[in-house]
């Protein structure tokens, strides 16, 4: 194939590794690949792209930050694709909210802004198989209710509106501010779940019937009221700044 930098007209300033890196990423693309594929030895990749070795191990370990794919080490390794995940998009949020020294009410507020939509558009567009996981999700909901895994399972049945919603940024948007959420510390106290409870099994059942509508505004009272809780009994946490390491596992 020969050098990929064919000339600086064609961008002028952009790091010879940022250029491998889409190259490797439009030929996935062409040739079909996906997660759990292998792509082509260090060396052919170097003869490939006419670039040094140096060059394409930073492109490889830009892509590896991405979720592009990950590099086996030992014999018969090498760079495999993966799928990138909301993790990698709560990563970069994360990043960048702390560099505009935002608060974590930022957060919030997105969510408050943009989940209720979701909800309305999955009342138009939920299949089957979404209104089965909405539904098995209650279920583990009401199972849990003075476990541990409430929380964790209220915010798996807002994700699956987002994927019910049918808009593929939304679906991995929503889990990514969850990440966020998570980190907090930010909880329904004991007393509050059962009225959470009830108020998802009212926001299923407007999906269920396809009232956009009456999701959109029972999705939007539940998260307001969410919000107002928040900042009545957790103002130090609302005004926390959010930090990288919030992303973190």
């Amino acid at each position: 194939m020969g050098a990929i930098l064919k000339s600086p007209a064609d961008k002028p300033r952009a790091k010879a590794a940022v250029l491998v890196a889409h190259e490797i990423v439009r030929q996935v693309r062409a040739r079909g690949l996906s997660a759990g594929d292998r792509l082509l030895s260090e060396q052919k990749m170097v003869e490939r792209y006419g670039v040094a070795r140096g060059t394409l191990r930073e492109a490889l370990r830009l892509l590896e930050l991405h979720g592009v794919l990950r590099i086996r080490s030992g014999p018969g390794g090498g760079p495999e694709l993966t799928t990138p995940g909301a993790e990698h998009l709560g990563s970069a949020l994360a990043l960048l909210l702390q560099f505009v020294d935002a608060p974590f009410r930022a957060v919030i507020e997105a969510r408050v802004i943009v989940e209720p939509s979701l909800a309305r558009l999955a009342a138009e567009r939920a299949s089957h198989g979404d209104l089965q996981a909405l539904s098995e999700s209650l279920e583990r909901l009401g199972e849990q209710r003075g476990g541990e895994g409430f929380s964790d399972e209220q915010r798996r049945f807002h994700d699956l509106v987002a994927v019910a919603a049918g808009n593929p940024l939304f679906a991995q948007l929503l889990p990514a501010l969850h990440r966020l959420s998570r980190v907090s510390g930010l909880d329904y106290a004991a007393e509050e779940r059962a009225a959470a409870l009830r108020a998802l099994e009212r926001i299923y059942k407007s999906i269920e019937s396809g009232d956009g509508e009456q999701a959109e505004q029972q999705m939007r009272r539940l998260l307001s009221r969410a919000l107002r809780g928040f900042d009545r009994h957790r103002s130090d946490q609302m005004e926390r700044r959010v930090a990288w390491s919030d992303a973190l596992d």
